[in-house]
């Protein structure tokens, strides 16, 4: 009855145990009765199975002894669960590699910002580059429309040159701060002090992370932040950089007025200096020649020729109505005739000295206007003179516009000249606004997070494509 309400029980559900341990118990009883029908079974069968070697009054004993023993007590023994191998217990890979990963870099941060960063001060400056003069758009406020090139380009000029290499040896030479010494003192802490004599080009970096300059290209001003880790220090570094700034603009300044101007002188002085040569020309042609008016000299020279033209035609005239009345040998006519004779001689010199040609050789040759044999042919003369004097007077016209260029370049020069303005002075700070430790912290602990997730699931699906 028992065996078969056991099957029965254990196949209804209605009668299943609420617990594990009930299930178990349940069981362990089940498989003692099944043990204990087999075991009243098994000694049956020994019982009726007599040994036909042994008496059986000699043999009762020995058959009692090699019975099979059972156990005391069954159910207890039944119920013992078999002692199962203990598993080894593993690390909390997670757990450790969590804490390793995201926990730990935070408390180490947290730690570096709450005993060995040191305090930065900030000082903040706000400058511009101004010209003497503004246009019609700036004074009705309209600048943003049109923009300022010029000044937009010193502004920038200046910004580059504050984060540039160069302003750090301009500050040591002209004001006598040497700002890679400020920014190694032994008292910043050892992330953000500097080497003195490391290169120059290292400290570039580091300078452009303690220096932010800002340009606004509405306005054309320029904001620049200084950190530095003392009060003194920041103020100090601050107005070495707008002393060196000031002298930049100064010196572009000046440089570009200059070259505006020289560039206008220039043209004066070869104007100038062509002026020079076409009257030097004009008065080595007067002085060659002997006529300070070549004009003049021809004008003469056709009225000498005209004037000997009307004697000679008067004495050719009275000389034909001499011969006419009178022997051709009479003093008179003889008079007459050496007259129209010198006249007729006095006139071919003349027109020699117009043409320029050479004269006969013997004793009665006449001497030029320049004392020499032969001179230059009169009309030559006044075509030399003429161009000269046409290249005279476009010399004179560019001097002219050369020097009222140079007046204009003057007054445009002093229209170039820039001023640097600083309308926001520097003062020393009184407390420090940086490092912002528990900010950087909590940015830490997040980005380490995030890794960690990273690597985590990273691995795990490596881990589960690798079985």
């Amino acid at each position: 009855m028992k065996d078969e309400k056991a099957p029965a029980a254990a196949e209804n559900p209605d009668a299943k145990a609420s617990s594990l341990m009930d299930i178990a118990k349940q069981r362990a009883k089940q498989r003692a009765a099944q043990q204990k029908v087999v075991a009243i079974k098994q000694a049956a069968a020994a019982r009726h199975r007599p040994d036909p070697e042994l008496d059986d009054e000699e043999n009762l004993g020995k058959r009692a002894d090699s019975r099979p023993a059972l156990p005391k007590d069954i159910v207890k023994t039944i119920l013992t669960l078999p002692e199962m191998p203990k598993r080894k217990r593993k690390l909390p890979w997670p757990k450790i590699s969590f804490v390793a990963a995201a926990i730990l870099p935070a408390f180490l941060t947290g730690l570096y910002y709450l005993f060995i960063a040191s305090p930065q001060y900030v000082v903040e400056t706000q400058f511009s580059v101004r010209g003497s003069s503004e246009n019609s758009f700036n004074a009705l406020g309209l600048s943003a429309l049109v923009g300022n090139s010029a000044q937009s380009g010193d502004s920038y000029i200046v910004a580059d040159y504050i984060h540039s290499a160069q302003i750090l040896p301009d500050i040591l030479e002209q004001t006598n701060v040497d700002i890679r010494e400020i920014y190694s003192r032994p008292s910043i802490d050892f992330l953000y002090r500097e080497n003195k004599d490391g290169a120059l080009d290292e400290f570039r970096d580091y300078w452009r992370d303690m220096v932010n300059v800002s340009f606004n290209s509405t306005t054309g001003n320029v904001t620049m932040q200084v950190y530095a880790f003392s009060p003194s220090d920041a103020k100090q570094v601050a107005d070495s950089v707008l002393t060196v700034s000031e002298n930049l603009v100064n010196t572009l300044s000046e440089k570009s007025r200059r070259q505006f101007i020289e560039v206008v002188n220039q043209q004066v002085a070869r104007s100038e200096e062509r002026l020079r040569n076409i009257r030097k020309q004009i008065t080595d042609l007067r002085i060659t020649e002997q006529a300070v008016d070549p004009t003049a000299v021809a004008t003469m020279e056709a009225t000498i020729i005209s004037t000997l033209e009307q004697e000679l035609a008067s004495l050719r005239t009275r000389y034909k109505a001499l011969v006419d009345s009178i022997s051709a040998d009479a003093p008179s006519a003889r008079v007459i005739e050496r007259q129209i004779s010198a006249l007729e001689d006095q006139l071919v010199e003349q027109k020699r000295r117009i043409t320029g040609e050479a004269a006969p050789t013997d004793s009665s040759s006449k001497t030029t206007r320049s004392g020499a044999e032969s001179g230059r042919a009169l009309p030559e003369m006044l075509d030399r003179f003429t161009e000269l004097s046409v290249e005279q007077e476009f010399a004179v016209k560019a001097y002219t516009a050369s020097l009222a260029s140079l007046e204009t370049a003057m007054q445009e020069a002093q229209k170039q000249e820039r001023y640097f303005a600083v309308y926001v002075v520097p003062r020393e700070p009184e407390i420090a606004l940086y490092p912002l430790g528990m900010l950087n912290t909590v940015i830490v602990l997040i980005a380490s997070i995030g890794l960690w997730i990273i690597g985590y699931f990273t691995f795990r699906s490596v881990k589960d494509h690798s079985i």
